[in-house]
């Protein structure tokens, strides 16, 4: 009896060790699952918004909302892929190119209103307002378990807050370019075909009547882009008959970056 009972203190001795240790096992796996989630989605989603894709129609199926807001107290816009119904107070995200063009809008467009932009393409508006662009995102990779609509309320969300800025120099705070107008040229040209694209993603996202928290990870990806900021009218009816693709529209807010194409500072708004 006195072996039985050692052995049993032994064994109870050891389990209690490795249920201590289970846990913190359990949380480092998911922590890396998260981490390798977040890694390859930041890489996805620098990728389509340099790029700029219009096709990936799937982003529907990831995107709960997006939601631009300025730094000033004005009410902000919020879009999601959900038709408006009467008394919704969001509008509608029908595809993968509305979400990409409205994660790329730059932080200083003038946006006036939901559907309208004004004096694009600028350097800087001077009104010291900036576009603060966020969405709701759940795991593109990751399980196939998460992708079911019936997981949706439980599948593991992040934020994503999108930051797309023109490359900033020394000319921009010295006023070198203004006394010197082919380098002011040269500057403007600068600034409207070089872009940093800053991507901030935060997890997880949790929500408790109605209220949205999110955790304290948090990983930035950034990237340089060379080629034209342009905006174009969504419209899937009425293409482009010399490209078959979007219209241009200086007034759109949705932006896709041309990585192939330049634009000229004489274009540029005062």
């Amino acid at each position: 009896m006195v072996e039985l009972v050692i052995c049993l203190g032994i064994i109870a001795f050891a389990l209690i060790a490795i249920i201590g240790v289970l846990p913190v096992g359990i949380n480092v796996q998911k922590e890396n699952r998260e981490e390798t989630i977040i890694v390859q989605d930041g890489m996805y989603w620098m990728e389509a918004i340099r790029s700029g894709a219009t096709g990936l129609d799937n982003l529907t199926n990831h995107v709960d909302y997006i939601r631009i807001d300025e730094t000033s107290n004005r009410a902000g816009y919020r879009w999601e892929p959900v038709p408006v119904a009467a008394g919704d107070n969001h509008l509608f995200l029908p595809g993968g190119a509305e979400i990409i063009g409205l994660l790329s809008m730059p932080v200083q467009a003038d946006l006036v209103g939901p559907m309208q932009v004004k004096n694009w393409p600028q350097i800087d508006t001077g009104s010291g307002e900036y576009n603060y662009i966020r969405a709701k995102v759940r795991a593109i990779t990751g399980s196939a378990v998460d992708q079911a609509d019936f997981a949706r309320d439980l599948a593991f969300s992040y934020r994503l807050t999108s930051e797309v800025r023109p490359v900033r120099t020394v000319e921009d705070w010295s006023g070198f370019g203004e006394r010197r107008p082919v380098v002011g040229d040269i500057n403007k040209f600068r600034k409207l075909n070089f872009y940093e694209i800053k991507l901030t993603l935060e997890w997880p996202v949790f929500e408790f009547d109605g209220e949205e928290t999110v955790g304290s990870n948090r990983r930035v990806f950034r990237s340089m882009v060379a080629g034209r900021l342009v905006n174009r009218d969504l419209n899937r009816l009425v293409p482009d008959q010399s490209t078959g693709h979007f219209r241009e529209n200086p007034n759109s807010p949705f932006f896709f970056f041309e990585p192939l194409k330049f634009s000229t500072p004489k274009y540029v708004a005062q």
